[in-house]
């Protein structure tokens, strides 16, 4: 191995060490809100929240969308539904009139407009919203019956300043390998989200059932409708005014996932870019001490991880594939007879060979992961072996090197100038 590639790999083990070490250490200092948190609470006061469902040519789930905020465990004189048909072509419009048709003893609104956009849809809902707290619901995603209720406690339980909180969310009866891959890193996601919350971390309000506090968003300005991300960038805008979000670990919501690579390169590709935007956007905030972790270790880690993630596939071309089709390309020169390979094959094992020290640094970096993959199963009230346990070894080696591949076309897409629309 030459000595530049020596370096990149030692910068990237090293790296990613550092990050896992980071989580270790605020997951440790933090038992105490752990066991505070399983502590089953009762609330007798619930204040009015108004629940907004934007709606873009999502037939096949608005319905169920719907029934699930209908269900939920919550007084049905203190909820408000509003629903935001964002110019849909199909029959989603049908369908959310025969809901609130079978329904006629519940707040529900609805708000017909010509195309505009998610982050449109929620500042128009926002307008005529009547609660003291409004939740956004992607049209794919499911909230669980308690879900509100816990939120509600949450804030209840902390000062004046928390302003949004977001939910545990998860895969919704993941089908194929892809989601399958899915389901685990959102479980991962969720545990590691409740980790930035101890430390005023948090940087993207998922659009699957945040909370927000309705007028603070609205002296905020509402939601930046030109933005990629607007769940992001509303988030960013309230740690940058120093109002806190925290995670409400119990809350969950099931949404939907993307089925095919095509779907998952389409979602990612919007996620990377509006990341990206954003960390440029607030970027006065970046290794500012006045930010405290936000800034000094959230936002470098935000993009430190472009920077991984393009190291990390580089590494799997110049390791393993380049070396791989080199192998192949010999072979068809040979017409691929492989007698004389197999005649010259020697077997060596010579720990003088091996580098230790990125040995021991790798040994690391996997316990630390699959500690976290523990825990964060242990935690979200997950079973390790619910789906099987073989797609988790393409999980470990495999997805996230098309994850990294994803980076690295945002990264090129963006240096080329290519705009990207939500």
């Amino acid at each position: 191995m030459n000595i530049m590639l020596s370096i990149i790999v030692g910068f990237v083990y090293m790296l990613a060490l550092y990050f896992a070490i980071f989580w270790v250490f605020t997951f440790i200092e933090n038992q105490k809100n752990f066991r505070s948190e399983a502590r089953k609470k009762r609330i007798h006061d619930y204040p009015m929240v108004s629940v907004i469902i934007p709606c873009y040519n999502d037939e096949a789930t608005i319905a169920d969308s719907m029934g699930s905020v209908l269900s939920l465990k919550y007084p049905k004189d203190k909820l408000q539904l509003i629903v935001v048909n964002d110019g849909s072509t199909d029959s989603s419009g049908r369908i959310i009139d025969a809901v609130i048709k079978d329904n006629p003893d519940r707040d529900i609104k609805v708000i017909t407009q010509a195309n505009q956009g998610k982050a449109a849809a929620l500042n128009n809902a926002l307008a005529v919203s009547k609660g003291e707290f409004f939740a956004c619901l992607d049209a794919d995603s499911f909230v669980e019956k308690h879900a509100l209720e816990r939120m509600i406690i949450k804030y209840k339980e902390s000062g004046n300043d928390l302003v949004i909180i977001t939910p545990s969310m998860k895969v919704r009866n993941p089908r194929n390998l892809l989601q399958k891959f899915q389901r685990v890193e959102y479980i991962n996601s969720v545990f590691i989200q409740r980790l930035m919350g101890y430390i005023d971390c948090i940087y993207v309000a998922p659009g699957p059932f945040s909370l927000y506090k309705k007028d603070v968003i609205v002296r905020l300005g509402g939601f930046a409708e030109k933005n990629l991300t607007e769940d992001q960038e509303i988030a960013y805008r309230v740690q940058s005014r120093h109002y806190k979000i925290r995670q409400c670990h119990d809350a969950y919501v099931y949404t939907e996932a993307p089925s095919t690579i095509k779907e998952l390169y389409r979602q990612r590709n919007r996620w990377f870019k509006g990341s990206l935007y954003n960390a440029f956007k607030y970027r006065k905030m970046l290794m500012n001490k006045e930010y405290g972790d936000f800034g000094m270790f959230q936002m470098p880690y935000n993009i430190l991880n472009y920077l991984l993630a393009m190291f990390a596939l580089f590494l799997v071309w110049t390791l393993m594939v380049w070396p791989f089709l080199r192998q192949v390309y010999d072979l068809y020169l040979v017409r691929f007879d492989i007698m004389p390979y197999l005649k010259d094959l020697r077997f060596s094992f010579n720990l003088l060979e091996f580098d230790i020290q990125m040995m021991y640094l790798a040994y690391a970096i996997l316990a630390i992961a699959l500690a976290i993959f523990y825990f964060s199963h242990k935690y979200a009230n997950e079973r390790i072996r619910e789906y099987g346990v073989i797609y988790l070894i393409p999980y470990f080696f495999g997805y996230y090197i098309l994850i990294s591949a994803i980076t690295t076309i945002v990264c090129i897409e963006l240096l080329l100038g290519k705009r990207q629309k939500w």
